[in-house]
């Protein structure tokens, strides 16, 4: 079932990827859309057969010298003046993101980063992570921006909202100590629909977050809403058009397969 499971949603992904292409939309988009960017998402680096969170370091590396080369890598601070109107960004532009502070960030991809001059965000929940305090001490000196994915890795939309205010508050101020640096950034544990919600969202922003990430497909605009923003989640066992065609927009409409797994779990 696992097996069969991983095929069909690499045909499903690469089916809605190539649609795009295809269909020309991704073409009409770049000509008349207005400028956006988009959020990447990995997890882990590794070769773990059908595993979609672990990418191999050997396609990690081919993803990050095509944006430098590119020049589409963009960072943390970039966003955010992008969202307020204060920057343009190339049209297209990415921010690669590394959810769960798994050692791999730092054992394999940090040299690949710093080998492209590619910034990242690493999120990473607080009081729930494998990497050793010195690992994340040595990311931030690296340049890449530690920030939060909650204290437990626990869904701040299904708990109280005392526990979840406690969520954001520890783990902001946790991480803050230990790397000597200001949080502003938070990523939703899971970030599905059930995940986040108008009460979660002001709890962050009272906890002082200034950008707040969902794992919900799409492209951010200026305007967008900067505590519910959307990812595009990057997967291991696939090949590197696939990783240009996602850049470019290519999985932006899969946010309709999230909004409808949405409706399915709640009429459940």
């Amino acid at each position: 079932m696992d097996r069969l499971r991983w095929h069909l949603k690499k045909v499903a992904r690469k089916g809605f990827a190539l649609a795009s292409w295809t269909s020309g939309s991704l073409a009409l988009r770049d000509r008349f859309a207005t400028p956006r960017l988009r959020v990447l998402t990995y997890h882990r680096f590794g070769d773990t057969p059908r595993d979609a969170f672990s990418v191999p370091i050997d396609d990690f590396e081919r993803q990050m010298m095509w944006l430098a080369r590119h020049g589409l890598a963009v960072g943390l601070a970039d966003v955010q003046a992008f969202l307020e109107g204060r920057k343009h960004v190339a049209d297209g532009s990415v921010l690669v993101t590394v959810d769960d502070g798994c050692p791999s960030l730092h054992a394999g991809a940090l040299a690949v980063l710093r080998r492209h001059g590619i910034p990242a965000v690493a999120f990473v929940p607080a009081g729930n992570t494998p990497m050793r305090p010195s690992m994340l001490r040595e990311l931030a000196d690296a340049g890449v921006t530690v920030a939060s994915h909650g204290w437990s890795h626990r869904s701040l939309g299904r708990m109280a909202a005392d526990e979840a205010r406690a969520e954001a508050e520890l783990s902001r101020h946790a991480l803050e100590r230990l790397v000597g640096r200001t949080v502003t950034a938070f990523a939703y544990p899971f970030g599905t629909r059930a995940d986040y919600s108008p009460a979660t969202r002001a709890i962050l922003e009272r906890a002082g977050y200034r950008l707040a990430f969902t794992s919900q497909h799409g492209p951010i605009r200026p305007g967008a809403d900067p505590l519910t923003l959307p990812r595009i989640k990057v997967e291991g066992g696939e090949p590197l058009w696939m990783f240009r065609l996602l850049v470019r927009g290519g999985l932006d409409t899969w946010r309709w397969v999230d909004r409808t797994l949405w409706r399915l779990q709640r009429t459940a």
